[in-house]
């Protein structure tokens, strides 16, 4: 991981309104670790596209985020870490970055 990448995604992250409690690491979960999700989700991926010209046309969000519809469950989840969506991490923002497509398996 090139730390001027982390760097850049840190202050991204902070710049789109969230509060960093704790260090990121590769493996920080962005919807349960920095709780980004419903319209929040869509916003930070259509972002990070554009600031980092990565391509998110493939990204399939629902996978990963939950609805705006169903956040009340989504928060128990969160609080409980018992989400049963893909986990969308730092490592897999570093890569795109790098490959300028969001596609992580």
């Amino acid at each position: 991981m090139k730390n001027n990448d982390l760097f850049a995604l840190k202050k991204f992250i902070e710049d789109f309104g969230i509060e960093l409690k704790e260090e990121i690491r590769e493996n920080t979960e962005i919807e349960y670790e920095l709780r980004i999700t419903g319209d929040d989700a869509v916003d930070f991926i259509l972002s990070f596209g554009n600031k980092f010209n990565v391509d998110v046309s493939s990204f399939q969000l629902a996978e990963y985020f939950e609805s705006e519809g169903k956040l009340l469950p989504v928060f128990f989840n969160i609080m409980y870490n018992h989400s049963s969506k893909k986990k969308l991490t730092i490592r897999h923002l570093l890569d795109a970055m790098n490959s300028h497509i969001l596609n992580p398996i």
